[in-house]
């Protein structure tokens, strides 16, 4: 299996000036043309939720030096990070109307503009990011009612961003369903189904809310987040028990630009954005690999447990949840094919999955843990 992800002093130099660089930017963040300069340059604002130090950001920034440096500085990237151009939620309209060139699209906030796209939220699909990444590429080629959605929009994929597998952290020790029953988890989306039929309290809040409310007894533990995600909010050092509930894959995101915007660039711009974007799944991998590697020493050093549901378990919560035919009848009600895409999804990720041997943050720290 692929071991994590390493850095180099030039990729942690570029990540400093990207988020000095984006924390200036926040300051006077304006209305954005899509239209190139008078001397042919491009200046492309990308707005995101997400911090300038997370996995997501740093795999875009990769992404926007080799676009540059690929153009000879005909295309750069302004950043305007924790949502201080749009709110998540506007991401895909801000993109239409000219307040962003470019956006980070989480498929929490899709429902409305890319329906389609949520099908990578459902759980027990797959426990390989990189199988779930590979998906929203290949569904976006190949499943014309998923592709419809962008092309509606107005929007063009560029490559996914990575998340990772769920994972559960709790204040007392779990092993099963029993020890679940009962405890106030934080839980959002369909993971939120998932505590609900485990017998979990779900309760929904920010992340940066977390940490407080954890240690303040307001909840017993939280999901609907991975393991690389656990140091920006103080979690990998104050968890005493991490369990793999078996959802797998949960969600993610996107990085899209304006279709109109992309078509008007010159064809060697395009080429250019298209080129960095076949490496962007890779890149997405190895800074989550960094962080997930950060989280598991510090999970580690503060004594922290592990522990894994059950597989029987596991099928029934699968099976109790249903989670996937639900998803069909809710948008085949809306006028979709949903079946198609939900079959082309499955089709994917069993294809892939026997060509990838991708192991999440998560589960390379559990097997270090049983080594």
């Amino acid at each position: 299996m692929k071991a994590f992800g390493s850095h180099t002093p030039n990729r942690v130099r570029r990540r400093l000036r990207w988020a000095a660089a984006g924390a200036a930017l926040a300051l006077t963040a304006t209305a954005c043309s899509g239209t190139p300069g008078t001397d042919g340059t491009y200046v492309l604002h990308y707005t995101t939720y997400s911090n300038s130090t997370s996995d997501q950001s740093r795999a875009i920034q990769r992404w926007a030096e080799e676009v540059e440096e690929a153009t000879n500085g005909g295309v750069t990237v302004r950043f305007h990070y924790s949502q201080s151009l749009v709110g998540a939620d506007e991401s895909v309209q801000a993109t239409l109307d000219g307040r962003a060139d470019m956006a980070q699209v989480g498929s929490i906030y899709a429902a409305s503009d890319l329906s389609m796209f949520t099908v990578i939220e459902l759980p027990f699909e797959t426990k390989n990011p990189e199988v779930q990444m590979t998906a929203i590429e290949r569904l976006y080629e190949e499943n014309e009612v998923y592709r419809e959605d962008f092309d509606r929009q107005g929007v063009r994929l560029l490559f996914p961003l990575p998340l990772g597998i769920a994972a559960v952290g709790l204040q007392e020790e779990a092993d099963d369903l029993d020890d679940l029953r009962g405890r106030s988890v934080r839980a959002g989306g369909l993971t939120s189904e998932v505590m609900l039929a485990a017998g979990a309290n779900p309760v929904a809040m920010t992340a940066n809310d977390i940490y407080e409310s954890m240690s303040r007894g307001v909840v017993d533990g939280y999901t609907s987040l991975a393991i690389a995600n656990l140091p920006t909010f103080g979690l990998s050092t104050s968890t005493p028990y991490v369990m793999d509930p078996g959802i797998g894959a949960y969600s993610s995101s996107i990085v899209v630009i304006n279709e109109e915007l992309f078509q008007s660039m010159p064809q060697e711009y395009r080429d250019a954005l298209t080129e960095a974007s076949s490496r962007g799944i890779s890149h997405g991998l190895e800074e989550m690999d960094a962080l997930g590697e950060t989280a598991c020493t510090e999970l580690k050093e503060s004594g922290a447990r592990f522990s894994s549901l059950p597989e029987d378990q596991v099928a029934e919560l699968r099976d109790e949840v249903d989670a996937a035919e639900t998803w069909v009848a809710r948008y085949e009600e809306r006028g979709y094919d949903a079946r198609s895409v939900l079959d082309d999804y499955r089709r994917i990720i069993a294809e892939e999955t026997a060509s990838s041997d991708y192991a999440d943050p998560l589960i390379a720290c559990m097997e270090g843990e049983d080594a």
